[in-house]
């Protein structure tokens, strides 16, 4: 086939010949940038030049096609542009190959119109095609484009003997980032948190935005779900350092949920199902956590209804418990106070884990009768223990306030009946509130403090180092304790980063003439490392696991 080709005035053409290499003949007198090749050589040229493919055809017949198929195959990305010198109706079979353009041979203005159409619609198809699959904000795949590369990475599993890995990755509260600074900021978070996770992944893994603050990622290759968690804690710690983000330091927490496929499983439903439920459970275990999918995860959904049954009626059935920790100072391990904790003793259960039923309360409501108990039987048992001098009258009970509670518009009136029937001086209670807490409403958050410190209790702010706030907000508020959160502290000895955000939060909590309190403290190098950074207060396991109120006397003895 001999084609005559008009020039192009404003395009490089790469010309090629389809089924058959022939010779291509150019009119005389136009100045051309147009290369012609072998159909072998056109990928590799185009790669150079990315410029348009002009396929010469004589018309279009099977060979043609399949010719032409095997080209596109070469070139994804590459605008094509097919001209037919003997167009006929069979040209509608071109339709389906993915081209960009299409015309019969003509006059150079004609070519050069339709060789800018190819280039158009090519971009306006990689534009479609980047919102079809890829998630406009953090440019990460798409919740479509995760579903299809799970079921490839499945079926490459299950050929190559190798299992999946997958992660369900949640920003802890993120509605309170939106809510304190704005959804543009929030929007800025999200892309850094991309850009962090796709940091510490393989080029081969993928990872996707499924909508909000979730994120997933796909581990190809893996063999055992210890590497899969691996990569999880390394996500984990990458999120957790500060964010800086227009003047702000932010501090995330992320909750984590895995599962590894296995031989007798590649159904990718199953498998997002199965990863679904480790995260549900990581953010009943309190969030900042991560759950590997196990056959005890599957049936709690389940357990949580008979759960929500049996705890109406705890209450009344006395099966709630209180145990105390106490709380010491880290210079001369004096008692200082001890925190008061929720426990339930089922009948047939036994006793049963507070991250288990307390996010069932918060869910139901109960939380705020369960919250009104605790605190009333709280404050009735350290005004026994002062009036009979078993811990000294300048120590405190810490009670924690959950978020339904603190919400309560009533809440200042009921703290003072409480106060009022039970005798207990105000001066003998903190009250701790979750920095998210705070957070959710900082206004109402804000008056609420206030007027428990007129009535004389002191506030901690529990968990610190959790939530997203600026660390600026501290300064305004009535606050009187920074707890750090055991996040930060189990890995202090052995984690610089963890190192440098405890003695940074002790560090800002003295300026601001606060204390700090430690919790989760488990052995004499971490107290030591506290020690150094001038930590106030501690509790944990090194002193004292909670204990039923009949054995606190014996504990403050041994500060004596």
């Amino acid at each position: 086939m001999e084609s005559t080709l008009p020039a192009s005035y404003c395009t490089t053409l790469l010309c090629c010949t389809l089924p058959d290499p022939a010779p291509v003949v150019l009119p005389e007198g136009i100045k051309l940038r147009c290369e012609i090749l072998a159909p072998e050589q056109i990928t590799e040229r185009w790669r150079v030049l990315a410029e348009v493919v002009c396929v010469l055809v004589d018309c279009c017949d099977d060979r043609t096609l399949n010719a032409l198929a095997a080209l596109r195959l070469r070139l994804p990305s590459a605008p094509v542009l097919v001209v037919v010198r003997r167009p006929s109706e069979r040209d509608i079979r071109l339709i389906p190959m993915g081209i960009q353009g299409y015309c019969p041979v003509s006059d150079a203005a004609t070519l050069v119109r339709h060789c800018d159409e190819a280039v158009a619609r090519m971009q306006y198809e990689q534009t479609l095609r980047r919102l079809t699959h890829f998630d406009p904000l953090t440019g990460l795949a798409n919740r479509g484009l995760f579903q299809d590369r799970l079921e490839q990475s499945l079926m490459q599993a299950r050929r190559n003997g190798t299992n999946v890995g997958l992660l369900f990755i949640d920003v802890d509260r993120f509605r309170v980032v939106n809510d304190l600074y704005g959804h543009s900021l929030g929007d800025k978070l999200l892309i850094e948190c991309a850009q962090r996770l796709l940091g510490n992944l393989r080029r081969s893994d993928t990872v996707a935005r499924l909508g909000g603050n979730s994120f997933a990622v796909i581990l190809d290759g893996v063999r055992a779900v210890n590497v899969v968690m691996a990569v999880a804690t390394k996500l984990t710690n990458a999120l957790k350092l500060p964010f800086r983000v227009d003047g702000n330091e932010i501090f995330l927490t992320v909750s984590i949920g895995v599962d590894l496929s296995c031989e007798a499983n590649y159904d990718p439903a199953q498998m997002v199902r199965r990863t679904e439920l480790a995260l549900h459970q990581a953010k009943r275990d309190g969030r900042n956590a991560c759950q590997v999918y196990t056959a005890q995860v599957a049936p709690l959904d389940k357990i949580r209804v008979g759960l929500e049954s049996a705890l109406h009626h705890a209450m009344e059935r006395d099966e709630l418990r209180l145990a105390y920790q106490p709380q010491v100072s880290v210079v001369g391990q004096q008692f200082v106070g001890v925190e008061v904790l929720l426990r339930w003793q089922h009948p047939v259960l036994g006793m049963v884990a507070p991250n288990v039923f307390i996010p069932v309360l918060e869910d139901t409501g109960l939380i705020e009768p369960f919250g009104e108990w605790v605190l009333r039987q709280a404050c009735r048992q350290y005004r026994q223990w002062l009036d009979s001098g078993e811990v000294s009258p300048n120590s405190k009970i810490s009670v924690n306030l959950s978020p339904r509670q603190f919400r309560q518009r009533d809440l200042g009136q009921r703290i003072r009946d409480i106060i009022s029937e039970t005798g207990l001086p105000p001066a003998n209670l903190t009250l701790e509130i979750t920095e998210s807490t705070l957070m959710y409403n900082l206004e109402q958050g804000a008056s609420m403090l206030t007027e428990l410190r007129r009535m004389g209790i002191s506030v901690a702010i529990d968990d610190f180092g959790t939530g997203y706030s600026s660390l600026a907000y501290l300064k305004d508020l009535p606050i009187d304790y920074l707890k750090i959160d055991r996040s930060f502290v189990k890995d202090i000895v052995t984690d610089h980063n963890d190192a440098a955000i405890a003695n940074s939060i002790i560090a800002l909590a003295h300026n601001l003439g606060l204390k700090v309190v430690a919790e989760g403290v488990e052995d004499a190098d971490m107290l030591e490392r506290l020690a150094g950074f001038g930590c106030d207060q501690y509790q944990g396991y090194f002193f004292a696991r909670p204990v039923s109120a009949d054995e606190i006397p014996l504990l403050v003895s041994r500060c004596a």
